[in-house]
């Protein structure tokens, strides 16, 4: 009889996000291994905790999520004098299937501020393993809006649309009537943050159309999407 193989869980980690703020108002992120912390991908259960400094001198600052937080019931602003805040435990629930991009806002005393963000992944067992499942948003030569994969095919799991180098704008995703309805349904608008958009699609559709709206530079483009 063959032997099962045990499946080993990742630890919960616990992410200190150190942000130093420059003389000129510039917010620079960073964590333990982390050299660029603006970014990062907790996952369910990890913690994240803030200190803030002002040219490497503690201060009293604010960190606000202005929608719905990855903390599940926890409050969405956070808020601390001179030292790190207590850490948050990352709780997305299973009925969130909006955009896993969470864009906050760090403020300190001297109303300065800067909007990084929180990318987590729900679960390692809901998530396709390879990651994310990337389709590329460009601009041609002739100045249409592009998709690398304009008629895509992903296994469920997590599927993310992103500029294709510099990210150019925000835009506006819209799945065509019928997609799926029922849970775990597909949210039929996602406004992008940070300019991107991140959705764990686990009801299987075939050939989903779809647009997408750039919110400032006036350009659209449509694509198809099955998920299997």
């Amino acid at each position: 009889m063959p032997t099962k193989q045990k499946t080993l869980k990742r630890a919960p980690v616990a992410y200190h996000i150190k942000v130093n703020v420059e003389t000129d108002g510039t917010f620079k992120y960073s964590a333990p291994g982390i050299p660029d912390a603006s970014s990062i991908r907790p996952r369910n259960g990890d913690t994240i905790s803030w200190s803030v400094s002002l040219r490497g001198v503690p201060g009293p600052f604010q960190v606000e999520f202005p929608g719905f937080s990855p903390f599940g019931t926890a409050k969405r602003v956070i808020r601390s004098m001179y030292q790190e805040t207590d850490p948050l435990t990352v709780a997305v629930p299973s009925f969130y299937h909006g955009n896993l991009v969470f864009k906050y806002t760090v403020s300190i005393g001297n109303s300065w501020s800067d909007d990084p963000d929180v990318e987590p992944v729900v679960s390692d067992g809901l998530l396709n393993t390879i990651g994310a499942q990337v389709i590329s948003l460009s601009i041609d030569g002739n100045g249409n809006l592009t998709l690398d994969q304009p008629n895509a095919s992903f296994d469920k799991g997590e599927v993310l649309w992103r500029w294709s180098g510099d990210a150019l704008d925000d835009f506006k995703l819209t799945f065509d009537s019928p997609v799926p309805q029922g849970p775990p349904a597909w949210p039929a608008v996602t406004a992008s943050q940070a300019r991107r958009i991140d959705l764990v699609l686990t009801a299987p559709a075939d050939e989903a159309g779809y647009t997408i709206e750039t919110v400032n530079l006036g350009l659209a483009v449509d694509g198809e999407l099955t998920i299997s």
